[in-house]
C-alpha cells in the first residue's frame, strides 16, 4: 500500500514545468560558410504543461483506484491473518483435548492390563485375556502418542500463523 500511497502523493510531479537538455555532435564531408565540417549542438527545452486533454486528471484517477485497491488487499490480507490465527488456535485447543483423553485412555488400557494379569496370576483367565489386554494398552499409548505429535504440530502452526516461528 506504501508504493500506491507514494505514487499518488508524487502526483503533483506532473503538473511541474519540466527543463530537458540535448546535446549531438556533427560531422559532415563537405562544409560551408554556414555549415562547418565539424561541431557540436546543444539545446535546452522547457515545458510548461498548460493543457494535456485530461491526461493528468486521468492519471490521478488511475493512482487513486491503485491507492484504495491496494488499502483494500492490504484489509483482506489482515482479515485472512486473523482467521488464520483463530483457526490455528481452535486446532491446538482441540488438540489438547484429544490429547489429554488419549492419555487417560492409555492409563486405563494400562490398568486393565495389570488387571488382567492379576485375573490370569488367580487362575480367573487365560493368557488370551492377557495378550489382549497388553495389545490394547500398547495401541492406547500408540494413539498417545499421535495425539502428542498432533498438539506439537498445532503449536507450530499456530506460532507460523503468528509470525513467531523463523
Amino acid at each position: 500500500m506504501t508504493g500506491a500511497h507514494h505514487s499518488r502523493e508524487n502526483l503533483w510531479t506532473l503538473y511541474s514545468p519540466y527543463l530537458v537538455a540535448n546535446g549531438q555532435a556533427f560531422a559532415q564531408d563537405i562544409g560551408s560558410a554556414l555549415q562547418p565540417t565539424r561541431g557540436w549542438q546543444a539545446q535546452l527545452l522547457l515545458t510548461l504543461p498548460f493543457y494535456d486533454g485530461g491526461v493528468r486528471t486521468g492519471e490521478r484517477r488511475v493512482r487513486d483506484a491503485q491507492e484504495a485497491e491496494a488499502r483494500a488487499q492490504l484489509e483482506a490480507a489482515l482479515r485472512d491473518v486473523a482467521t488464520e490465527v483463530r483457526t490455528a488456535f481452535e486446532v491446538v485447543q482441540q488438540q489438547d483435548r484429544s490429547l489429554t483423553a488419549a492419555r487417560e485412555g492409555a492409563r486405563l488400557a494400562r490398568r486393565a492390563a495389570e488387571l488382567a494379569d492379576l485375573a490370569y496370576r488367580a487362575g480367573a483367565t487365560t493368557n488370551l485375556e492377557v495378550i489382549d489386554a497388553e495389545r490394547r494398552a500398547r495401541d492406547a499409548e500408540t494413539q498417545a502418542a499421535l495425539a502428542e505429535d498432533a498438539s506439537r504440530q498445532a503449536r507450530l502452526d499456530l506460532l507460523l500463523a503468528t509470525g513467531r516461528f523463523p
